[in-house]
């Protein structure tokens, strides 16, 4: 029997913190069921989703297109060519504070900002969830050679207009923002001091080098490839429209894809 040929996958590499949320309403919109939000099967949870984790989903969605998770890490390493990778970066050091702020908030476990910053998963964390390490070059050579886009939260519309037009599906780029924090109080108190973001700067220096390189040398590229050059906002989508594709995924999400993961974790739980 010959191999079973799949429809192009993208991945979506959802960087905490970079504007990810918002981007994933834009594919729940646009693709509806055909997406999934996904996470690994076997633990640890936070491990890099691989091409196992990958086939479980596959059978729990015969039209999948496109994925998106904390957890893909490395996708061209764990998922190689089963998939077409993009991300979306943000300033190191504004990524940082929110990321600090939201483990606060909805964190189960209080930790202070010196732990948080001397914490080595969150040095360099978008270089390494490129990369799978702190390696800026390699994460670099990845995002020009594998991925087939990346854009920056700081020029979230721009971005968003070249992504609908490298990407093998057709989008709807009408958004609501998502997860846009009500109270940044801790983020915005910490912004004020020097030593905070002194610390913060020290540790995200690949970081920094990386969205410089995205903003100064990728991002144009991609634009000009694109053949974009508006950067105006998105259109928005009316309060009173109902966004059923968006919803459609949700539901899949609630009340497939969840139930069986977490059968399946059983069942090999049970296994093991």
């Amino acid at each position: 029997m010959g191999r079973v040929k799949y429809r192009p996958l993208i991945a979506f590499v959802h960087i905490q913190k970079a504007a990810g949320t918002t981007l994933k309403f834009i594919l729940k919109n646009s693709l509806g069921v055909r997406h999934s939000d996904v996470n690994p099967v076997a633990p640890p949870p936070d491990r890099p989703f691989d091409t196992s984790d990958l086939a479980f989903v596959r059978s729990t969605n015969p039209w999948l297109c496109s994925i998106s998770g904390h957890e893909i890490i490395e996708p061209t390493r764990h998922l190689g060519d089963a998939v077409q990778p993009f991300t979306m970066l943000r300033d190191p050091v504004s990524r940082s504070l929110s990321h600090y702020q939201d483990k606060l908030v909805r964190g189960r476990r209080r930790i202070t900002f010196e732990q948080f910053v001397c914490d080595p998963a969150n040095r360099n964390f978008q270089v390494r969830k490129i990369a799978g390490e702190e390696d800026l070059d390699k994460a670099v050579r990845l995002l020009r050679e594998r991925y087939f886009f990346v854009g920056l939260a700081e020029r979230f519309a721009e971005s968003v207009r070249i992504l609908q037009a490298l990407c093998p599906y057709s989008l709807d780029i009408r958004y609501r923002p998502k997860n846009v924090a009500a109270d940044r109080s801790i983020s915005v108190a910490l912004a004020s001091e020097p030593d905070a973001i002194d610390r913060l700067n020290e540790a995200n220096q690949l970081d920094q080098r990386l969205w410089d390189y995205v903003s100064d040398d990728l991002l144009p590229e991609l634009a000009q490839k694109a053949g974009v050059s508006r950067s105006e906002p998105l259109p928005s989508l009316g309060s009173l429209s109902f966004p059923w594709r968006f919803h459609a995924s949700r539901v899949y999400h609630k009340l497939v894809y969840r139930p069986l993961l977490k059968r399946e974790r059983r069942l090999r739980a049970a296994q093991a």
